[in-house]
């Protein structure tokens, strides 16, 4: 069981709820992403060679039907944020990860505004999306992986360890492996694990991390 009272005094925060609930979808968002990560390690090569050559089809396809006066705009669809089919953010938002949309979206003779729609209206180029898809698959799963699965899980918990801490602590991140920022990841990651790491077997993702962190500033 994770002991968020213990990570929370890590992090040096004490008595804020907010920081409590955050701290959990952090934990369970590495999780997932842990979780996605191993699968997409399992998943059959020959489902994604399929896909890839189904969307590349698929695409010939349609810029072939857009050529036809009457379906020039086939790809361009338009859909009210909040609807369950589109939702719009802010790039803050996006960043601390807080888009969120059904996996299973309405039928479109379904598709109303909700309550939940703001009355943002978003439009889309179905055919750059599918182009983005598959550029997603060839990506993550044709390519040959590099780096070992213990390696992967490390990098996602120093990554959301390092945001929970970047939001809510009152200590520095820092790559002194005797810092609050290393035994938090430390215990980050064994909550998500459910084993101890070495010591100082964080200290590489740590530093990558944090130099990522550094380049984005400057930029």
């Amino acid at each position: 069981m994770v002991d968020l009272d213990e990570l929370l005094k890590i992090a040096g925060v004490t008595n804020d709820a907010r920081a409590r609930s955050a701290l959990e979808r952090d934990l369970e968002r590495a999780k997932g992403h842990c979780r996605l990560s191993k699968e997409e390690r399992q998943a059959p090569a020959v489902l994604f060679n399929q896909l890839h050559k189904s969307l590349t089809k698929t695409q010939v396809l349609l810029q072939k039907l857009e050529k036809q006066p009457a379906w020039r705009d086939v790809c361009f669809r338009t859909y009210v944020s909040g609807d369950g089919t589109a939702v719009a953010a802010s790039t803050r938002e996006l960043f601390d990860g807080k888009l969120t949309l059904p996996r299973t979206p309405p039928p479109s003779r379904q598709r109303l505004p909700t309550l939940e729609a703001n009355g943002t209206t978003i439009a889309i180029n179905i055919r750059a999306a599918l182009a983005d898809i598959q550029s997603e698959i060839v990506r993550r799963a044709l390519r040959p992986k590099r780096g070992q699965p213990v390696k992967v899980d490390k990098s996602i918990c120093v990554f959301y360890a390092k945001n929970f801490f970047a939001h809510h602590s009152h200590h520095k991140a820092s790559t002194d492996p005797k810092s609050r920022f290393a035994e938090f990841c430390e215990s980050f990651y064994s909550a998500i694990s459910g084993t101890a790491p070495r010591p100082g077997a964080l200290a590489w993702h740590i530093r990558k991390e944090l130099t990522k962190e550094t380049s984005r500033r400057r930029t």
